[in-house]
């Protein structure tokens, strides 16, 4: 159907640009002569702001927030290549990407779950057209960084981001279905908060895992790169022969085996032989999503919209609870990523009803 065929457009598109510096954007803070500490209280205040964008994201037209969105993605990092290292300028960043990425997610979610009427369908689909786009803007967004100013890169950003948009701009506008008074009427089982909670553990390794790459195992853009890619070439290929042959009765063990995988890659110091457990990690991460993608878009009966207001809340909150204590308890990125593989490894037991 032409709705499809749009909503996968804009979701190749969105993707790209949104890949070709995003994986970077804690390194380029690093690069600026931001300390680790004060990187930390950037994620606090933009997992924080994370909480009020979703929120009214979810309430608005999803067109608008698309384009506002867009313009924001390009101007956060117009303003990063210029901005001083001061803390107001990182909370000032914080708002400006958070309102840029969030607000995207927000509705890269809600368009799934409204426009894309077959759940497995729904699935397979967005993993696979996102990762292509991952897969593509690893490799130019290496290139950019590399060759150009971040001021020129932010201005291709700019442009690509408002074109992506495009396709959706053309698909007929659902009304806004949202009350207040709905949100009280979801049902979320028990089982599926705790999960809710504990997958952000493993969101915060993976957002972090790139300045752990070039702090610790290679001090360049390209290697960080070529991991990225790595990774997501794995994880297309598992999504395109074996996501359909793991269901969730496998999913303690995937959760070992990502454990298994990240923890190594934390006490090995070999670039090359990380570069071998990107592979693995790449499938292992993306069968786990694969089954938590599932889990998120099992709506049941519930208001669409208010679901997903509940749902980003659990998220941002419990990413901003934990960015808060790692700067109350000064904990350095190490610590940091050992208790994101616990938080990763105990959802194994609370995935599904």
């Amino acid at each position: 159907m032409k709705k499809h065929l749009n909503y996968q457009m804009f979701l190749f598109l969105s993707t790209f640009t949104r890949g070709l510096v995003e994986v970077f954007s804690l390194v380029l803070l690093y690069k600026k002569g931001i300390s680790l500490s004060n990187i930390l209280i950037f994620l606090f205040f933009m997992y924080t702001f994370g909480i009020f964008v979703n929120y009214f994201t979810l309430k608005s037209s999803y067109k608008i927030v698309l384009i506002i969105s867009s313009l924001l993605y390009g101007i956060s990092y117009l303003y990063l290549s210029f901005m001083n290292t001061t803390i107001l300028s990182l909370i000032i960043l914080a708002l400006l990407l958070a309102s840029a990425n969030y607000s995207y997610h927000a509705i890269k979610h809600l368009l799934a779950l409204e426009l894309l009427e077959d759940s497995k369908n729904k699935t397979n689909k967005i993993v696979t057209i996102t990762y292509l786009g991952v897969i593509a803007s690893s490799l130019a967004g290496i290139y950019l960084i590399e060759k150009l100013p971040l001021v020129a890169t932010s201005i291709i950003i700019f442009i690509i981001s408002f074109i992506s948009v495009l396709p959706i701009l053309k698909l007929k506008s659902h009304p806004i279905i949202y009350s207040p008074k709905n949100l009280s009427k979801v049902k979320i089982s028990k089982n599926k908060i705790l999960f809710s909670i504990l997958e952000q553990f493993k969101v915060i390794f993976l957002e972090i895992q790139p300045l752990f790459l070039y702090i610790y195992i290679d001090n360049s853009i390209y290697y960080v790169g070529i991991f990225n890619i790595i990774v997501n070439i794995a994880s297309l290929i598992v999504v395109y022969f074996l996501s359909k042959k793991f269901s969730k009765k496998y999913f303690k063990s995937i959760c070992i085996l990502l454990g298994l995988v990240f923890s190594l890659k934390l006490n090995l110091k070999s670039g090359i032989i990380l570069l071998v457990l990107a592979f693995f990690e790449g499938i292992f991460v993306k069968l786990y999503e694969n089954i938590s993608l599932s889990n998120l878009y099992n709506i049941g009966t519930n208001p669409t919209r208010e679901y997903l207001i509940i749902e980003e809340f659990i998220f941002f909150s419990t990413k901003s609870l934990i960015m808060l204590l790692s700067c109350l308890f000064y904990l350095n990125i190490y610590i940091i990523l050992y208790i994101g593989i616990i938080g990763m490894m105990l959802s194994s037991w609370f995935v599904g009803d």
